[in-house]
């Protein structure tokens, strides 16, 4: 599955750099039949044409489609000035396909010496990651100050709040943090009380475990209600 990915990434990007490696030669078989002033007066028309259009579209999308508006202007007046170059290009015969495979070949050698980029996540994306990222840093202070502070007692508290929490239910980040507080629970548990917490869990660890932890390890347990 994951070598069928790969293969299939592999291709499509090989696809890619083949077509702008014949792009490219229609641009330039572009050039040569309209000329060098006539190809710029397109290419700027084109872009001016393009980019204003281009912004608007991305402004207000959440999820922009592309990253940025002048680089699709830029292929879309590329795109115009390659179409009659290709077209030319046909006209040549062997010629103009050669010259067309050529570059093809050429723009794909890049392609497999460049290594791939990574792929530029939307502007919506990026706002949730940073939102989760610090909603996660602030439950992780959190847990960090009930690491030392709290005596056992208070642990214990913490453990039976925490069991109506997640009985009332919780979504998903809540029950995140609920289990990081509770691992940290049963590590404090088990350091100050083995012997309570190894009754505790072979009573089949009850909502209330101060019954078994806040005995002396000596102690009897008092029997569950």
């Amino acid at each position: 599955m994951l070598l069928s990915a790969v293969v299939r990434a592999a291709v499509r990007r090989t696809a890619v750099a083949g077509g702008l490696g014949v792009g490219t030669a229609g641009a330039m078989a572009g050039v040569l039949l309209l000329g060098p002033l006539a190809a710029t007066v397109l290419l700027a028309v084109v872009f001016l044409l393009v980019w204003p259009l281009a912004s608007v579209i991305r402004h207000v999308t959440d999820d922009a489609p592309y990253a940025s508006a002048a680089v699709v202007a830029a292929s879309a007046a590329a795109a115009v000035l390659a179409l009659p170059g290709l077209i030319r290009l046909l006209a040549w015969g062997a010629l103009g396909l050669v010259a067309a495979l050529i570059l093809a070949g050429f723009f794909v050698l890049i392609d497999l010496v460049v290594p791939a980029h990574r792929i530029r996540l939307s502007r919506t994306t990026r706002k949730l990651t940073r939102l989760t990222e610090a909603q996660f840093a602030e439950d992780e202070a959190l847990i960090a100050s009930l690491q030392c502070p709290l005596s056992i007692e208070e642990l214990c508290g913490v453990w039976t709040e925490t069991a109506s929490q997640l009985a009332q239910g919780a979504d998903f980040r809540d029950r995140q943090a609920v289990a990081e507080v509770r691992r940290i629970c049963l590590d404090e548990f088990e350091r100050r009380n083995p012997t309570g917490f190894q009754r505790w869990l072979d009573a089949g660890a009850p909502a209330n475990p101060g019954r078994y932890l806040l005995t002396t390890p000596g102690d009897p347990a008092e029997p569950p209600n």
